[in-house]
């Protein structure tokens, strides 16, 4: 029995109908099912904005920097270390890349001297950032202060530092300042990649040097030794030295 012309026609504009639904359901599911990680809004599969699903791990609310003191430290002939301890409260958040600005300020409060450069951050960490050789010509630095870069890129970091410790420091003032450390690996694995700096302390507790050095690697429950030197020896005994060491979680 042939189909009427009517019910041909209604059929027809049914079809077509349900054909614009299905590619328009289609089209809204790909475009929000496509998780675009950089462009600051929360699609796709994200938990968060550019985060979670197929995107990095959220992570949650990230404290700033802490800078727990800075200084200028003299070295002779108009040149000067510039060192700053950095501690990190986030315990999961870190930063593959962190830039910052050491400035040097004289005792009217006017800028001398600036060295840019830039460090990793682990979670949790405790470490140094340390400039050496600052030219400050016939200035005398009287403050210096870490400015850090604004808004740094995060990223969730879980990883678990390696079993990395110092078993031992012996320091002699003369003929040459000299910290000798012994640095140990209690882990099973080699680790490579270790950032060292050695800071000594007066009586009063203030930082008056810093140096730092690096080791390429360090076998499996093996040992290696680092040596910390200065130019010219200190008037004042240091009363106190701590060796800040780290490895590149963020990578």
């Amino acid at each position: 029995m042939p189909i009427p012309w009517t019910a041909k026609r209604q059929i027809t504009i049914f079809l077509i109908v349900t054909a614009v639904i299905v590619a328009a359901i289609a089209l809204v599911i790909i475009a929000t099912s496509k998780s675009t990680c950089f462009d600051n809004k929360q699609n796709g599969s994200e938990q968060g904005i550019d985060c979670g699903g197929s995107c990095e791990p959220c992570l949650g609310e990230v404290k700033d920097l802490i800078v727990v003191w800075s200084k200028a430290l003299k070295l002779g002939n108009g040149k000067y270390d510039a060192a700053a301890l950095i501690k990190n409260p986030n315990l999961f958040a870190g930063l593959p890349l962190l830039k910052y600005k050491f400035k040097f300020y004289d005792a009217n409060n006017i800028l001398i001297a600036i060295r840019a450069g830039e460090t990793f951050i682990n979670p949790g960490d405790r470490y140094v950032v340390f400039e050496t050789d600052i030219d400050t010509g016939r200035r005398v630095p009287k403050s210096a202060f870490l400015e850090l870069e604004e808004n740094p890129r995060w990223k969730r970091i879980e990883k678990k530092k390696p079993q990395i410790i110092i078993s031992g420091k012996t320091f002699t003032n003369r003929p040459f300042p000299r910290l000798v450390a012994e640095i140990g690996n209690e882990s099973l694995f080699q680790v490579n990649g270790v950032s060292l700096a050695a800071v000594l302390f007066s009586g009063e507790g203030n930082a008056i040097a810093v140096s730092a050095t690096a080791i390429d690697s360090i076998a499996g429950s093996a040992s290696r030794q680092v040596v910390f030197t200065w130019p010219a020896p200190f008037t004042e005994e240091p009363a106190l030295s701590k060796i800040f060491l780290r490895t590149n979680l963020t990578k």
